[in-house]
């Protein structure tokens, strides 16, 4: 047999979808293991433990399950420091009286409406934090 034959026989066994596989390393690798004529030249867990090790569409879903993870990781942390620099503008805005949104506005190199928008949220989750008391 030829490597095209191993290569159907490799897609039988993965119901025919090899798109998930690197099929050219699992043929050198079955090559490599002495298969010359049939993938039956080779025990079972060995054969299956090559097809595995060049799952390509294993390694990349878990790669996408792992970035998901760490992206919701960031995300809280994200809201998180979102929160908290709501709340600090508002503090300081409110700290400094009459003209600190301009001033606090001026030193962050932020326009003055901005300002007031980030120190407005943080005013209404303070009120919130007050009213759950």
């Amino acid at each position: 047999m030829n490597r095209a034959d191993i290569a159907y026989q490799v897609s039988l066994t993965t119901d025919g979808d090899t798109g998930g596989f690197d099929l050219d390393a699992i043929l050198d690798d079955l090559a490599e293991a002495g298969v010359t004529s049939s993938v039956d030249d080779i025990d079972s867990d060995t054969y299956w433990e090559i097809v595995n090790r060049h799952d390509t569409g294993a390694r990349a879903e878990e790669k996408a399950e792992k970035a998901h993870a760490a992206y919701l990781e960031a995300e809280a942390v994200y809201k998180e420091a979102t929160v908290a620099r709501q709340v600090a503008f508002a503090r300081a805005i409110d700290t400094m009286g009459r003209g600190g949104q301009s001033i606090l506005a001026s030193k962050l190199g932020l326009s003055a409406p901005t300002v007031k928008g980030i120190a407005d949220r943080g005013r209404q989750i303070l009120g919130g934090r007050e009213n759950s008391k």
